[in-house]
């Protein structure tokens, strides 16, 4: 039988279908450490913990030294922050790879590991689409041009032995992002916890403050400024 499927639509018509095919029951999130992905891992747990009682999620994280590594922090404390929202028992593990730069590649590879330690078979990550291109920020990085509207990014794909990757906000921008927050009431409760600057740690190592702080120039500060109007 058909799990349910959660529907969310946002002030700007933008919708989602939230839920896993019946035949999943060992799951893996990559979380970054930012809202995005800290939102989904929420929504999984939530999900879970109502449908699919018998669940085993293992949590990915990839690091790399352009962002010096931060993601490996800040992961951490957003799940230790929905573990104590949720009081699940579903998360096993947490893994964090480092890797030489954030490249498809390698997160590949980490999937596979966690594939044949734990037997997962759905992968499920938090990417957005864009903006809309007619909105522009002044920063110093360039838009992520694949992220852009009209993209042919399925959500779901099943791309390496048996493993399904589903990336549920993949054809939504981060304005969904913020009406799940809304939704949900985790403003107060988890936003603060995440950290959606990509400032490069090349760029800032003689300022003591960079990896715990928004930079509020880069590309993602903008987007995130802007889908939250904060």
């Amino acid at each position: 039988m058909q799990r349910p499927i959660d529907t969310y639509t946002d002030n700007f018509g933008q919708t989602i279908k939230f839920t896993i095919p019946e035949q999943h029951i060992k799951l893996c999130i990559n979380i970054s450490g930012g809202a995005d992905s800290a939102m989904l891992l929420l929504m999984l747990i939530n999900y879970c913990e109502t449908h699919i009682p018998d669940a085993e999620l293992h949590v990915i994280t990839s690091a790399n030294p352009i962002k010096g590594w931060y993601n490996a922090k800040w992961s951490t404390s957003v799940l230790d922050r929905v573990l104590q929202i949720t009081g699940t028992t579903l998360i096993k593990s947490h893994y964090t790879f480092y890797s030489t730069d954030q490249i498809r590649e390698e997160m590949d590879e980490a999937e596979r590991v966690i594939q044949k330690l734990h037997g997962i078979t759905f992968t499920i990550h938090g990417t957005t689409q864009n903006p809309p291109l007619d909105v522009k920020f002044d920063t110093k990085n360039n838009r992520f041009e694949q992220r852009d509207p009209g993209h042919a990014t399925p959500l779901l794909v099943e791309y390496d032995n048996g493993i399904n990757r589903w990336m549920p906000l993949i054809q939504v921008d981060k304005r969904m992002v913020a009406h799940l927050y809304n939704h949900f009431n985790m403003m107060e409760e988890l936003f603060p916890y995440t950290r959606s600057c990509e400032q490069h740690a090349k760029e800032n190592m003689d300022t003591p403050t960079w990896m715990v702080t928004h930079c509020g120039e880069c590309w993602w500060c903008k987007e995130r400024e802007w889908a939250f109007e904060e």
